[in-house]
């Protein structure tokens, strides 16, 4: 799961937010001194991708993408699963995805300063360069591929695996195999 399923998937409320947002920013121990609503939101978050991790329709979704991009397959998924949850957001929510980014600035705003580690400085940037609203168009894709692809060790060049979503053919089955996954993660919201 990327940026725009992590919020999606947190409660309602700015700490759990937060929470889930910075999974990608906090690595290993959840530091004692984060709020208790922050650090189960890391927490969920960390449930979420180990679910993610091991749902078989998440596993065909990969191997789709294997044969060109092997390792960072799963980097890809990610990136992918935001875009057709994000063109497709009304099929899961009851309102639209521009109406929900406003809601969840509005819960994280007052609350900038308890981002922790590095999402202090991404979150302003996230917020205001409208990267999860971008994740409708195959130009936000390329670019959120291209900038993960600027911070990875060995630089590949994710960007062109965006050909994926423009085939009508590889577009419909990845779709098809997120759209069975995504209510089973939906599901975890509860528990």
């Amino acid at each position: 799961m990327n940026y725009l399923a992590h919020l999606f998937l947190a409660a309602d409320n700015a700490e759990s937010l937060i929470g889930n947002l910075a999974g990608d920013f906090v690595k290993g121990r959840i530091s004692d001194t984060l709020p208790a609503g922050i650090a189960a939101g890391i927490r969920n978050h960390r449930r979420v991708d180990a679910f993610t991790d091991s749902h078989p329709s998440v596993a065909a979704f990969r191997r789709v993408l294997i044969p060109e991009h092997g390792h960072y397959s799963r980097v890809i998924a990610d990136v992918f699963f935001d875009h057709f949850l994000a063109v497709d957001f009304n099929r899961y929510a009851p309102e639209n995805l521009d109406a929900f980014l406003t809601r969840v600035y509005a819960t994280i705003d007052p609350h900038i300063d308890a981002l922790p580690g590095s999402l202090r400085a991404v979150y302003p940037r996230m917020r205001d360069e409208g990267w999860l609203a971008s994740y409708r168009s195959m130009e936000g894709i390329g670019m959120a591929l291209f900038g993960i692809s600027r911070r990875l060790s060995r630089r590949p060049d994710l960007a062109p695996a965006t050909h994926f979503l423009t085939d009508p053919h590889t577009r419909a089955e990845l779709e098809r195999l997120f759209h069975e996954f995504f209510p089973d993660v939906m599901a975890l919201r509860g528990s």
